[in-house]
């Protein structure tokens, strides 16, 4: 082989391992495996790159240079991988990877001296190659010679006792390790003055970052996520049509020097015209043997985060989620269950590929819940299973059974810290293990999954109610109609009967109150003092008799709409006056001061039904006398913009705020009032106000509070009179 092609293909192990070391370290640099496989990758890189600079050395001096900094390179090597491999099994070989440190570092030390490189000579066909002095031959015995040995031992028996995916990966590791040491021993040889043949070997030592990054890539060694996709594939296609070119070159360089421009021009056409092609190709090869699919999990995420914006409906959900992993993952199976929180136990809603055997149910275990699902964290059944976590009876049960059904990886659907459910995945179609890159893909999906299904399934819950509660009210509202009409029948019987009642009771209450009244002027003679207060408290029950009876006869009529009107125009100061003056006398016997506060103006008419505001009037000013034990009354008319507002105000019991929202109810009464007045029906507040109503008026009440006094007023419309 021709000095070009060791210098080419040196030149691309260091730039290769460079590259995927510190893809590797960028992804998590905290962790030890990551930064002990990018400086072994660093290292191969520093060795691979100084031996073509060596090559490419024109005097021995500089050659001498290269060929001591190639060997720092190589001195590095075991001991970075010494500690990878350590870490990756899991082992704790602490005072090794100390003693091997220190070794490493005194052989350093006396790298770039005589007594490990000697000088260089001429052997077949390189110019100054390195020859070795007695310590490189320690080096090569102690430092290669036992880490190789160790190591390969290490190896071995994890693979004797391990099985499934991770015995694969560290078979990986073994076969890329070999490999890699056979290829650069034959380095050693010439080194050490034997010329058998070159290191034809030498450009094997690619095996170390190649196969141990297709082990991380294809079979999730490390749990690392690389990111090798677009970027290395482009770099990959690339770097094959520089070789290409630069191998096209050097031939036309040799055997067509004098068209060599026109030639240039030529390769750089067909360079560029064949890197697309190329790059296509190795898009085939990374997505069979490296990537289960080369999909853009940033387009993947957008597009099914499109899908679910649109849709409240649950079967589309199930549907866009179950199309965007197998077109994304290229999944065999893919379910989703969703958990029922009053059972305990997941429910399949959606299946694509799983083999239920007529299962829909399955339980969910707390311990796997507690370690995986509750933190957001996908369960990926093999990892687990060749784990030695302490699931339990139950939880090995479960695995057991998720290995039985075929099913890979286990995603959570969760809202905050509330569980909705499930992604369940089977294995790829390539049968390769899902990576950090799918895993982290998931968690954003499950994210954005959950929130679409609780939704959905909340819209479906809200519809099927509306359906039921239609239903529901469709059935009450006929309940209540043919209620309401046997209501409505009864309303005008009672009302029948009041009015007939009414009527019957007025005309004779009326005949006692008009003969009690001529007694007590004695008309009929002589009245005893005796016979005096007897016949003033049957005139005083009388009269509230009629007072009643006429409340009755008003509710009856306003309820039954036969309420009549007789509107005239009049002053309501003058008819508050009448009224006032008829009740000086009962608020006398109460020696309660009745104060009447006349306009200084006339006030304009109203047009009202003299007897119904009357009524009112007198029933306001008389509770007013009736609820005050001691003060005053005061009684005011007077113009307030458009209207004529009457106000009553006392000194007495006042009002409960919890009572005033239902003063002008039907036969309602505050609860203080009955111990003060316990002749009350509660029907006058709700008279008056249905009056005012009827009058275009308003009535209202204030009041500070229970012992604070109370105010009543109430509004007419002035209205204009026509001449």
């Amino acid at each position: 082989m021709s000095l070009n092609f060791y210098i080419v293909s040196h030149f691309a192990i260091g730039t290769i391992a460079f590259f995927l070391g510190f893809l590797i370290l960028k992804n998590n640099w905290k962790n030890i495996i990551n930064l002990t496989y990018f400086l072994l990758s660093t290292s191969i890189a520093i060795w691979a790159i100084s031996y073509g600079i060596w090559l490419l050395s024109s005097s021995q001096e500089i050659a001498l240079f290269w060929a001591r900094t190639l060997n720092f390179g190589s001195s590095l090597i075991p001991v970075f991988y010494l500690h990878w491999i350590i870490s990756v099994l899991k082992k704790d070989n602490r005072k090794i990877l100390t003693f091997y440190y220190f070794f490493t570092l005194v052989f350093l030390i006396f790298g770039y001296s005589k007594v490990f490189i000697s000088g260089t000579q001429q052997i077949l066909q390189f110019s100054f190659f390195p020859q070795a002095n007695w310590l490189y031959v320690v080096w090569l015995i102690f430092g290669w010679g036992f880490v190789i040995i160790y190591t390969q031992i290490l190896l071995l028996k994890e693979i004797s006792k391990s099985n499934g995916n991770y015995r694969l990966q560290i078979i990986y590791i073994y076969i890329g390790s070999l490999i890699g040491f056979v290829g650069g021993s034959t380095n050693h040889l010439l080194m050490l003055g034997i010329n058998w043949f070159p290191p034809i070997g030498s450009p094997l030592v690619v095996a170390y970052p190649i196969i141990f990054a297709y082990a991380i890539i294809k079979h999730r060694l490390m749990d690392i996520k690389l990111v090798m996709r677009r970027s290395s594939v482009f770099l990959m296609s690339l770097s094959i049509v520089l070789l290409i070119a630069i191998g096209v070159k050097y031939l036309v360089a040799i055997y067509f020097i004098e068209v060599s421009v026109l030639l240039d021009f030529l390769i750089l056409i067909v360079a560029v015209y064949y890197f697309p092609i190329l790059r296509k190709y190795f898009y085939k090869v990374a997505n069979k043997y490296l990537f289960s699919s080369m999909y853009d999990s940033r387009e993947v995420i957008a597009e099914l985060s499109e899908k679910l914006r649109f849709t409240l409906e649950i079967s589309s959900i199930y549907k866009y989620i179950s199309e965007t992993l197998e077109h994304a993952f290229h999944s065999t199976a893919i379910g989703v269950l969703i958990f029922n929180e009053k059972k305990g136990e997941y429910v399949v809603k959606h299946n694509h590929g799983f083999a239920l055997n007529g299962n829909k149910f399955f339980a969910g275990d707390k311990k796997l819940y507690k370690m995986f699902i509750e933190k957001n964290k996908s369960i990926v059944t093999e990892e687990i299973r060749q784990s030695n976590l302490p699931l339990g009876i139950s939880g090995n049960k479960t695995i057991k059974l998720l290995e039985k059904m075929k099913v890979d990886i286990l995603t959570p659907l969760n809202i905050k810290d509330r569980t909705i459910g499930l992604i369940a995945l089977g294995s790829k179609e390539s049968r390769d293990m899902y990576n950090d890159e799918d895993l982290q893909v998931l968690e954003v999906i499950g994210a954005q999954a959950a929130i679409a299904i609780e939704n959905a399934i909340l819209y479906e819950e809200q519809k099927n109610f509306n359906i039921k509660l239609e239903k529901e009210v469709e059935k009450a509202t006929h309940d209540l109609k043919k209620a309401n009409k046997q209501l409505i029948k009864l309303d005008e019987a009672k009302s029948e009967f009041i009015s007939i009642a009414s009527h019957q009771l007025r005309t004779p209450l009326t005949v006692v109150k008009g003969y009690i009244s001529m007694i007590l002027e004695k008309n009929f003679g002589e009245v005893t003092s005796k016979m005096g207060d007897p016949l003033e408290k049957i005139y005083e029950s009388n009269d509230r008799l009629i007072k009643l009876v006429e409340n009755l006869l008003n509710v009856s009529r306003i309820e039954s709409g036969r309420m009549q009107f007789e509107a005239q125009d009049m002053h309501l100061e003058d008819l508050v006056a009448s009224v006032a003056e008829e009740l000086t006398s009962t608020a006398k016997k109460k020696k309660i001061k009745l104060i009447l506060k006349n306009s200084k103006k006339v006030l304009p008419k109203v047009k009202i039904d003299e007897e119904k505001i009357r009524q009112v009037v007198m029933n306001l000013i008389d509770n007013a006398i009736k609820y005050t034990k001691e003060g005053s009354v005061t009684v005011e008319v007077k113009k307030r913009d458009d209207n004529i507002r009457f106000c009553v105000a006392d000194s007495g019991m006042g009002i409960d705020p919890k009572d005033q929202i239902n003063l002008f109810k039907k036969f309602y009464r505050g609860e203080g009032t009955v111990l003060i007045h316990t002749e009350g029906t509660g029907l006058g507040l709700y008279v008056a106000r249905n009056m005012l109503t009827m009058h275009k008026g308003k009535i209202w009440a204030e009041s500070k509070g229970v012992g604070k006094g109370s105010k009543f007023c109430f509004e007419l419309p002035i209205e204009t009179i026509k001449n």
